[in-house]
């Protein structure tokens, strides 16, 4: 039997917090091992246990959820982080995403998306519902649009890569695709992150769209 997905779920507004662990205790492949109502709480409790997933509010006293982003992706980048939110800012998403937030959820998604998201970052993906996909998608081709033109050179086998990236493959899945060895390709990859100035697999993925890099 696997071990179950440890959970934390951060946010200041305790009955929405209540609800949300009720429906989370009711599956079996979950254990909530944190409940906080602000980032410095979650912090704190993180010393004794740390989560496979944290499910994070954005707007919370004392420390928000961009900062717990910022501070996770540094010290903690193994942590999956669900942002929680019920804003269409999508300056805030275009933020979150490139520090690191491997999912959005609106707080009105029911519990089966929630699960799905959860379930979808474990596997190394990423979770956009539509409409946050939608401000994603909108924010970058705005950046487009105000963006400097650069004169960036990819070699081939870096589009090739870059594009498979973008599809979620992995480092060993892409390193089959191309009959190349998986340090190859994790040399492709640090060569990405390099030339789009990206810290993440997300900024090479906006990076991407904003310069039409992808078919």
């Amino acid at each position: 039997m696997k071990k179950p997905i440890k959970l934390a779920v951060v946010d200041d507004q305790q009955l929405f917090r209540q609800g949300l662990l009720s429906l989370i205790r009711e599956y079996g492949e979950f254990e909530v091992i944190i409940e906080a109502s602000n980032g410095k709480e979650f912090i704190e409790e993180m010393k004794k246990e740390k989560p496979d997933v944290v499910l994070l509010d954005v707007e919370m006293p004392v420390m928000d959820g961009s900062a717990v982003t910022e501070y996770l992706n540094k010290k903690h980048p193994n942590i999956k982080i669900i942002i929680l939110t019920m804003h269409d800012d999508e300056e805030l998403v275009l933020y979150l995403a490139k520090q690191g937030a491997h999912g959005f959820l609106l707080k009105d998604s029911d519990i089966d998306t929630v699960a799905d998201a959860i379930f979808q970052v474990m596997e190394g993906k990423r979770h956009f519902e539509k409409k946050i996909a939608g401000l994603l998608l909108q924010g970058v081709v705005k950046s487009k649009k105000k963006a400097d033109v650069i004169d960036v050179h990819f070699s081939d086998k870096e589009i090739m890569v870059l594009k498979l990236i973008c599809k979620e493959y992995t480092n060993k899945e892409i390193s089959e695709k191309l009959a190349l060895s998986q340090r190859t390709i994790e040399g492709y990859r640090e060569s990405l992150l390099q030339k789009t100035a990206s810290r993440n697999t997300a900024g090479i993925v906006m990076y991407a769209m904003k310069h039409n890099l992808l078919d």
